[in-house]
């Protein structure tokens, strides 16, 4: 098997099964709420994995203009803010939660995927053992505005990771990270899911 046919065997049932259950059968005001002081949204989670996809994958393995810049998507999800949301403070949260425009979220979350399997399915896996400079990573998390607090753990954190990493981590284990996180706040907000 190869990796681009290992990959996605993961990544298509993340969105065409698991996500999509989440946009189909969770009503909009139930993605906003917070079931807990300390416990983030489901709005807040698809717009942070969707982030950091975008991101991660375009500017930290392939060196492509994110998503996010083409297309206004900042004005569309009506939140103007470029970074991907670790370390908000929770009014921070709150915010986005009720502020940003679901549908567009939607519709971006769809185009980052687009994106990331044109990445896939052009992607050379020799290219997968570069690692991460840290004048790239201080553009990227500094220039680029990535980083919305500690821009230095960041770096810090991200220094030596290969591009190989950077897929799999970005791509796959921090969403479905996020997707059992978004099971637990749909069952605390009410969602019953078959």
């Amino acid at each position: 098997m190869e990796f681009s046919q290992l990959f996605m065997q993961r990544y298509d049932v993340l969105y065409s099964f698991w996500l999509a259950g989440i946009w189909d059968r969770v009503p909009h005001d139930l993605m906003r709420q917070r079931p807990h002081p300390r416990v983030n949204s489901i709005a807040w989670n698809l717009w942070h994995m969707t982030r950091v996809e975008d991101a991660g994958l375009n500017r930290f393995v392939v060196d492509r203009a994110q998503v996010l810049d083409e297309g206004s998507w900042m004005e569309r999800m009506d939140y103007p803010l470029r970074h991907h949301g670790s370390e908000m403070a929770l009014a921070e949260v709150d915010e986005l939660s009720q502020r940003i425009d679901l549908s567009a979220l939607y519709e971006y979350s769809q185009a980052v995927q687009v994106r990331t399997r044109e990445i896939i399915n052009t992607l050379d896996p020799r290219d997968l053992d570069a690692q991460m400079s840290e004048d790239r990573l201080r553009k990227i998390v500094i220039d680029e505005g990535l980083a919305h607090v500690d821009a230095e753990g960041f770096i810090k954190n991200y220094l030596g990771w290969t591009k190989g990493k950077c897929l799999m981590n970005f791509g796959l284990t921090h969403p479905y990270q996020h997707l059992g996180e978004i099971g637990v706040i749909a069952s605390l907000v009410g969602v019953e899911f078959e």
